[in-house]
C-alpha cells in the first residue's frame, strides 16, 4: 500500500516537472510569434492617424523653384526628424523621378522645407509644410507636372499641375 503511494507521488512529481519543462520550452516561441503582429498593428495605427493634403503648388524664383504647400490634416504630428525621410516625386506627366532631400538646398534636384504656423520643429495637426523644390530642369510654361508627397510611413497624396 505504501509502495503504491510512493509510486503515485513519484509519477505526479515527474508529470509536473515535464509540464513545466514543456511550458518553458514553448512559452518563448509563442510570445515571440506575437511580436510581428504587434509590430504590424502599431504600424497600421500610425498610418491611420497620419493624413496629409497637398494644398497648392506654384513656381517661384524666376521659375527655377517649385513651391508646394502640404497640410497635416491627420490627428498625429510628425517629428522634425521624420520629415526628411519623406519621399517627393516630381516631373512631367509620365516622366517623373524621386527627388532627394537636401537640407541646405544646394544640390539639384533636391527639396527642403519649412513649417508655417509652427512654434516648434514638429509638423503638428493643422500646420502647413512649405516645400521648396529645385528641379533638375526649369519647369516649362504650359506643361503638365506630377507631384507626389509620401511621408515616412507611406501615407501619400499626389496631384498634377500646369505651370
Amino acid at each position: 500500500m505504501s509502495g503504491d503511494t510512493i509510486s503515485s507521488a513519484i509519477l505526479t512529481i515527474a508529470s509536473i516537472v515535464c509540464v513545466f519543462g514543456f511550458a518553458s520550452a514553448v512559452y518563448p516561441t509563442v510570445i515571440s510569434a506575437g511580436d510581428p503582429l504587434i509590430s504590424r498593428a502599431n504600424s497600421m495605427g500610425d498610418q491611420i492617424l497620419t493624413d496629409v493634403e497637398i494644398l497648392h503648388q506654384a513656381t517661384a524664383a524666376g521659375g527655377s523653384e517649385v513651391h508646394i504647400w502640404v497640410k497635416n490634416v491627420g490627428p498625429k504630428g510628425i517629428s522634425s526628424g521624420l520629415i526628411p525621410r519623406s519621399d517627393l516625386f516630381f516631373g512631367k506627366s509620365g516622366n517623373f523621378e524621386r527627388i532627394s532631400y537636401g537640407e541646405n538646398g544646394s544640390l539639384t534636384p533636391c527639396w527642403n522645407y519649412s513649417i508655417e504656423q509652427s512654434n516648434d520643429d514638429n509638423w503638428d495637426k493643422g500646420e502647413t509644410l512649405k516645400i521648396k523644390l529645385k528641379p533638375a530642369d526649369i519647369p516649362v510654361s504650359g506643361e503638365k507636372y506630377f507631384i507626389k508627397f509620401s511621408v515616412y510611413n507611406g501615407v501619400s497624396k499626389e496631384t498634377y499641375f500646369t505651370v
